[in-house]
């Protein structure tokens, strides 16, 4: 060690070598903290704020919610949700059928708290990586627009994709964003619905029969073939087929009870004006009674996936108090009346079971 310190001190070139060394190794350092500092206050000056301030106490204000979605090579698509009245909204692609109030709730609210979390790209060639280019400009962004009573537009933005790490620390969904004709993108935090059809938003609850109060069930109604089941009481778990042919016997009590049983939380995929769609009344019947005396009536026309019914609901005394039904007929037909209802699959299917499908020839498996 001496003899660097000794040998640094009589070779003069080598001592500025050192001492240069030490002084850009300063300098690279001062740099790096520099940097750092600075990284750490650009971190620090931004606070996460709300897309679009105080928005939540003119919420009521909104008459109309529009959805612009992309359809690639396509025009953009519109969903529009329209005020119908006071804490009602409909679906205006299908003629203000009622759309799902919560779901409507969720978007308000969903926009109203949206949270500008971190700064993004400003670089318009950037977008499309995010999903924030235009719908209109064949991206792949939803325009979400708000409007008031005079057509004024409240809100203008663009989601686009939600990172792969979606949950935040506080439990919440996290997706880019930015506000329409701003090039500044956003790391925004909260849950906005994005559903892309219009059936999405419908309100697609529309009968409310329970499997307790189901009595008689016919299928295939005006046909030459019906097939009837019932129970006695609401203690009987499993109905039976009151007309099965000589010499059969059902396919098992699953098989008649599911076909029974379809109309219990029974929910429809689409919904259009009855004028728009032909069902015949001459077309065969699904009739679901129960024991107060309620009548609902489906009338099935269509094939395969593709089956619609228009619904209709009445009464039939019967020596009981029927107020009751015929007050919830009251509420089914001032639903249903004017509309055609496309049914799941899978309902259609138990509600077009013919004696065939739900019997076998006795003594065969």
């Amino acid at each position: 060690m001496a003899s660097s310190i000794e040998t640094l001190r009589h070779n003069k070139p080598l001592r500025q070598l050192v001492v240069m060394g030490l002084l850009t190794v300063v300098v690279v350092a001062a740099s790096i903290i520099a940097v750092i500092h600075q990284e750490s206050g650009v971190r620090q000056q931004f606070v996460p704020t709300q897309m679009y301030p105080g928005l939540e106490t003119h919420l009521d204000e909104v008459s109309k919610i529009v959805y612009m979605l992309p359809r690639g090579m396509r025009d953009p698509e519109e969903i529009t949700i329209e005020r119908v009245g006071k804490d009602k909204w409909g679906v205006a692609q299908r003629n203000n059928y009622p759309a799902q109030n919560a779901l409507v709730q969720k978007a308000l609210i969903g926009v109203a708290e949206l949270e500008l979390y971190q700064p993004r790209t400003a670089r318009k060639e950037w977008f499309q990586r995010l999903g924030l280019l235009e719908p209109e400009k064949i991206g792949k962004a939803v325009r979400i627009q708000f409007f008031d009573k005079s057509g004024n537009k409240v809100v203008s933005m663009l989601a686009g994709k939600v990172p792969e790490q979606t949950i935040d620390a506080r439990g919440e969904g996290m997706i880019y964003v930015r506000r329409d004709g701003e090039d500044q993108s956003w790391l925004a935090r909260g849950r906005l619905p994005l559903f892309q059809t219009a059936p999405d938003w419908l309100d697609t609850k529309f009968l409310d029969v329970s499997r307790d109060d189901i009595r008689r069930v016919t299928l295939w109604a005006q046909t030459d073939h019906p097939v009837i089941m019932s129970r006695l009481s609401k203690d009987d778990n499993d109905f039976a087929i009151e007309n099965v042919p000589s010499g059969s016997v059902t396919r098992g009590a699953p098989i008649v009870n599911g076909a029974a049983t379809s109309i219990v939380d029974l929910n429809f995929e689409d919904a259009v004006p009855l004028s728009s769609i032909a069902i015949p009344d001459t077309s065969p019947q699904a009739i679901f009674e129960t024991f107060d005396g309620l009548k609902v009536s489906l009338t099935i026309n269509g094939a395969g996936g593709g089956l619609w019914a228009k619904v209709a609901a009445s009464v039939e005394a019967g020596g009981t108090d029927v107020t009751a039904a015929q007050k919830k007929a009251d509420e089914i037909n001032a639903r249903v009346e004017g509309w055609a209802f496309k049914l799941p699959q899978i309902v259609g299917s138990q509600m077009t079971q013919t004696m065939d499908l739900m019997t076998h020839a006795e003594g065969v498996n």
